[in-house]
């Protein structure tokens, strides 16, 4: 008995550690489904998004097409890239970076310090690229120790080009990264085709189908008919598809949305009165409620996980006090509150928000601004609720981000410390022109094919290491 059991033990256990590195095993080909609901109007460098939604979606198309000096590893560290090390001197204000040999263009040309050069010109803005053989020089001007962390995270250190194709009028992007510009539909849909030469190793799917402009409830159904591989979720649609057994990913609280006064209008130029409806709002229902408890009421506009202090600022109503306000005031004027009509969630923000002011005595009219729309868009719209992201992953880089998206005065390469910066997120949120709402993370529903998702925690997602589970004959 003992020498017939235990060989077939054996066997059997030889068989079943087989299947399961079958199983596991990384596989090549096919063509991965991905679902966004930001359309993406340009690849091209130099077109910055006004739209935060549109800004992240150009940003991950950019990043899976071209290349950067450095990238981040999920600490947050950098790492080599296009730069396979970099050295400074010992104020680190001159920097110099040495790029990597043998990479290439997808149109087959050899990569040049040239190229690099040229393509970074103005990603540190009047700080110009100087060549040196096989390497990148940079005087920063002042000491900027997170040189490499901003030439990792910042939209313009992304490495392309756009040549135009012959006899078309519309610009191509090309650029060294491990996928390449196979279709470009603004509108509808990108294909991107795998690299075969990628200096960091051929991608495993084949492509990669894009599709934008799509609504969270078309992006589900389509994740549950096996129609995509990833799409991106609102809360609601997200909290069902976990319910239902679907993977869900969640990333850091990486979006912020905000109440935008504009301050040039007579009607808000009382700090009373924009004090008053922001002592109203109930931020802890909004995260609840609408966020189905993703993401974080927000008091600040740093997220906690980055800064370490947002907890100091309250996101607890203070009824009692916004009457008082609202009473010193007199008549109070009728306010329109607008959104972006192409953001449902920016729309149920601002009703949530037209309510508890009302509870207080403050009207405010909610009405959809243009799809996109910033805060000046529409004169009549005196206060907006706007996003921006806020993903860093370092303090001073979500310094600069809260800087474009809602005007927090940061100093670009001069780096402060955090207490600096919480001295200056108190000032800036001292006069109530804008009040932080609520964090949201980045909700991503996964196929059950989908393999290795390898996202770093601050919303990048490492596309080219993903692959997808054989289809079954």
């Amino acid at each position: 008995m003992r020498h017939t059991v235990f060989p077939y033990l054996a066997v059997s256990s030889l068989l079943c550690v087989w299947v399961g590195l079958a199983a596991t095993r990384p596989h090549y080909g096919e063509t991965l489904v991905v679902e966004m609901g930001a359309r993406v109007p340009s690849l091209d460098p130099l077109n910055s998004a006004d739209d935060f939604g549109e800004a992240r979606a150009v940003g991950k198309l950019r990043a899976l097409v071209g290349d950067r000096l450095v990238r981040l590893d999920a600490r947050g560290q950098p790492q080599p890239a296009l730069a396979v090390s970099w050295e400074h001197d010992p104020s680190e204000v001159k920097w110099r970076f040495k790029l990597r040999p043998g990479v290439k263009w997808h149109d087959g040309s050899g990569l040049t310090a040239a190229d690099v050069a040229a393509a970074l010109q103005g990603a540190v803005p009047n700080r110009p690229w100087s060549v040196a053989q096989d390497t990148l020089e940079l005087d920063a001007g002042s000491s900027w120790p997170e040189l490499p962390v901003f030439l990792a995270t910042a939209p313009a250190a992304v490495i392309l080009r756009k040549p135009a194709a012959e006899g078309s009028s519309l610009r191509t992007v090309v650029g060294t990264g491990p996928f390449r510009v196979a279709e470009f539909d603004p509108a509808h849909r990108t294909v991107l085709a795998a690299n075969e030469d990628y200096w960091g190793g051929r991608p495993y799917v084949d492509s990669i189908q894009i599709q934008t402009g799509r609504s969270s409830r078309e992006r589900l159904v389509d994740l549950e008919l096996g129609k995509a591989d990833v799409v991106e979720l609102d809360p609601v649609e997200a909290r069902r598809a976990h319910e239902e057994g679907q993977k869900v990913w969640t990333s850091a609280p990486v979006e912020l949305l905000v109440l935008k006064f504009n301050l040039s209008h007579p009607d808000v130029q009382d700090r009373r009165l924009r004090e008053a409806i922001a002592r109203s709002i109930g931020r802890a229902a909004i995260q609840k409620v609408l966020l189905q408890n993703y993401g974080e009421a927000s008091g600040g506009i740093l997220p906690q996980w980055l800064s370490g202090f947002a907890f100091l600022f309250s996101t607890a109503p203070d009824l009692e006090r916004a009457r008082q306000l609202r009473s010193e005031i007199g008549t109070a004027p009728r306010l329109k509150l607008g959104y972006d009509s192409s953001d449902l969630l920016a729309r149920q923000v601002a009703e949530r928000v037209a309510v508890n002011a009302r509870d207080v005595g403050i009207l405010l009219d909610v009405f959809p601004l243009p799809r996109g729309s910033g805060p000046a868009s529409d004169p009549g719209a005196v206060v907006t609720v706007i996003g921006g992201l806020v993903d860093g992953p370092t303090l001073a880089e979500a310094a600069l981000e809260c800087s474009r998206w809602f005007g927090f005065p940061a100093n670009g390469p001069s780096r402060a410390t955090p207490e600096e910066v919480y001295a200056a997120e108190r000032r800036f949120l001292d006069d109530f022109a804008t009040v932080p709402l609520v964090d949201l993370p980045e909700l991503v529903g996964l196929g059950p094919r989908v393999k290795n998702w390898s996202a770093l925690r601050w919303g990048d997602w490492r596309l080219a290491d993903v692959w997808l589970e054989a289809a079954k004959p």
